[in-house]
């Protein structure tokens, strides 16, 4: 990358990652004024759909002589099913994103349980640069009132890490 003297090289800013299991938005955070841009927005709406609308893993049954039967449960809870698609679709994202060198570092800022969802999900490359993960739904908050916020969990984590060489 070339520069002009005395003019810094534009370098990528941080990412983070707002979401829940049915909504994600990325911003490009710059750390020095809190200001984010969103990059791009993901939408999962079966997550916030019933089960039955789901439909797809129906219990299985036995049959035991002309009229005894009993009908088994699914194996995995739909809705979890659900989130686990949405938290590989978001991880994928960002490992191609880290792999094309778009940002420095990420944070996570994701509901819980979702948060763990995502993060088992996340590749090498990601994970690398994972810089925090928060669990806190921010999904609804816009704007300066969403900046603040991010910039208010971001903190508390940095104050809670332990001091490198402790």
């Amino acid at each position: 990358m070339s520069t002009l003297k005395g003019i810094r090289p534009i370098e990528p800013l941080d990412w983070v990652l707002v979401a829940n299991a049915a909504r994600a938005r990325v911003f490009e955070r710059d750390p020095e004024n809190n200001a984010m841009r969103e990059l791009s927005s993901f939408v999962h709406p079966q997550s916030r759909q019933k089960g039955q609308a789901l439909g797809r893993d129906r219990p299985g049954k036995a049959q035991k002589g002309s009229t005894a039967s009993t009908a088994f449960p699914p194996h995995t809870d739909l809705h979890q099913k659900e989130h686990a698609e949405f938290a590989h679709e978001l991880a994928q994202h960002l490992e191609e994103a880290a792999l094309a060198h778009r940002y420095p570092r990420v944070a996570l800022v994701a509901s819980s349980p979702f948060l763990g969802e995502l993060k088992a999900q996340l590749g090498a490359a990601a994970k690398k640069l994972l810089q925090a993960a928060v669990a806190l739904d921010l999904t609804s908050y816009e704007g300066a009132d969403l900046e603040h916020r991010v910039a208010q969990a971001l903190q508390a984590v940095e104050a809670s890490a332990p001091i490198a060489g402790d």
